[in-house]
């Protein structure tokens, strides 16, 4: 039998120590610590509308934050910031897939999927704590989360090794690059995938193995880029 008061409480518990808050609906707290393994009532809605909140709050103190910088320029660093890794980072700093309530989920052996599920957390707290308190509250919460990753830059939102090595091909009026992706023997819970990549100013093929097929294709543009300018 499930004691979901030892539940509530041990995630109330977390939240008042790492938040510096205090649910006033404890069913909400709890849904936003459970899996789908574990209860019909999980995170899932939680996480989507936690995913909504943390764009917005984002995407308004880099609007106020950097008045001079443009929409191309916002919006990368908007993205950089609400992506699944960064809030998976953000997350494992809270360590809260450790509140998790599952059932018959490796959690601690399968990185990639503790990794999902620690962003997930993190989104479905977010929205738990919008449903809770409102935007005002909430957007305190986001900032004091993202503070050192908000730290004023001199440039925010470069462009990243894909995009950079695709305006190249296009600026000499050359086809764009082919990524072609090959899945290498490994388990499941820690895949290994080797990212080719063709371009036609290099009678090489470029390559890079990883465990993520974005990791991949970013890196090996970066090193196509690297060859580039080291050649010119």
């Amino acid at each position: 039998m499930i004691n979901k008061i030892k539940d509530v409480n041990s995630a109330k518990l977390k939240v008042k120590k790492l938040f510096n808050y205090t649910f006033k609906n404890e069913t909400l707290l709890l849904e936003a610590f459970s899996h789908k393994s574990f209860s019909k009532k999980n995170y899932e809605r939680l996480e989507f509308l936690g995913d909504a909140v943390i764009r917005v709050v984002i995407s308004n103190l880099l609007f106020k934050k950097y008045p001079k910088s443009n929409e191309g320029e916002l919006s990368r660093e908007t993205q950089i910031l609400v992506s699944k890794k960064s809030i998976a980072k953000l997350s494992n700093e809270y360590k809260l897939v450790d509140a998790l309530l599952y059932k018959n989920l490796k959690i601690k052996s399968n990185t990639s999927l503790r990794t999902s599920i620690s962003a997930n957390l993190m989104e479905s707290l977010i929205g738990a704590f919008f449903v809770d308190a409102g935007y005002i509250k909430t957007e305190i919460i986001i900032k004091n989360i993202y503070k050192d990753l908000l730290k004023k830059k001199n440039k925010i939102g470069e462009k990243d090794s894909k995009t950079k090595l695709q305006e190249y091909m296009q600026s000499i009026n050359k086809p764009l690059p082919i990524y072609e992706t090959k899945r290498l023997p490994s388990p499941p819970h820690q895949p290994k995938f080797e990212i080719i990549c063709k371009i036609d100013v290099e009678p090489k093929l470029a390559s890079h193995i990883c465990s993520t097929v974005q990791e991949g294709q970013q890196k090996t543009s970066k090193f196509l880029l690297n060859k580039i300018k080291n050649e010119k």
